[in-house]
């Protein structure tokens, strides 16, 4: 990335006065780094991939402390949360697309790792304004983009230990067989 769109992405975040503009930049920002990895893999450069792929991460990460400058009472965390949820879904899709398209396995792995640093941080975010309803909700909409081929509340290729996710032993994201990878969901307590 040309130290050139790193001002610019500088400048628009500072001129995003409120927390929830500030919000929106870093989304843009997020998706924008899953796009150029994608871009990278259809010009056979897998290897930029890990570094795109954990700048997503870190962005959104930097997206999730905003969250904290939110009265959680505020129903502008409300509608910006549920923004924030409805993009991470996407941003599932594209990195099942990513995924599937590398050739190289720990790169795969490393992007199972992004993929479950996102959707925890999200579904800690949505417990504090939605409850733990709003976070099944959630982990089911993930579920589904996982494991294609399930529905929610249907089988899918996930653990939820202690209120977060993360593929079941054995299995896989993006199968394109769930029912033969999938062996089914288990919830386990803290």
């Amino acid at each position: 990335m040309s130290i050139l769109t790193r001002i610019q992405e500088g400048v628009e975040y500072f001129f995003a006065v409120r927390a929830e503009n500030k919000i929106a930049v870093l989304e843009k920002q997020a998706e924008k780094r899953l796009n150029m990895a994608q871009n990278s893999i259809k010009k056979g450069k897998e290897k930029e991939v890990p570094g795109l792929v954990q700048n997503y991460l870190e962005t959104k990460e930097k997206q999730n402390n905003l969250f904290e400058k939110f009265d959680t009472s505020q129903e502008i965390l409300g509608q910006t949360l549920d923004m924030v949820e409805d993009r991470t879904i996407e941003q599932q899709k594209t990195m099942e697309e990513i995924k599937t398209n590398v050739i190289d396995q720990n790169i795969k792995n490393e992007i199972i790792e992004v993929q479950e640093g996102v959707v925890n941080q999200v579904a800690k975010r949505v417990i504090d304004v939605d409850g733990k309803e709003g976070q099944t909700e959630f982990f089911e909409k993930v579920e589904h983009v996982w494991a294609p081929g399930t529905g929610p509340g249907g089988e899918a290729g996930v653990i939820i230990v202690g209120g977060a996710m993360q593929f079941a032993p054995g299995t896989s994201a993006g199968s394109n067989n769930a029912t033969q990878d999938i062996k089914g969901v288990e919830v386990q307590g803290n």
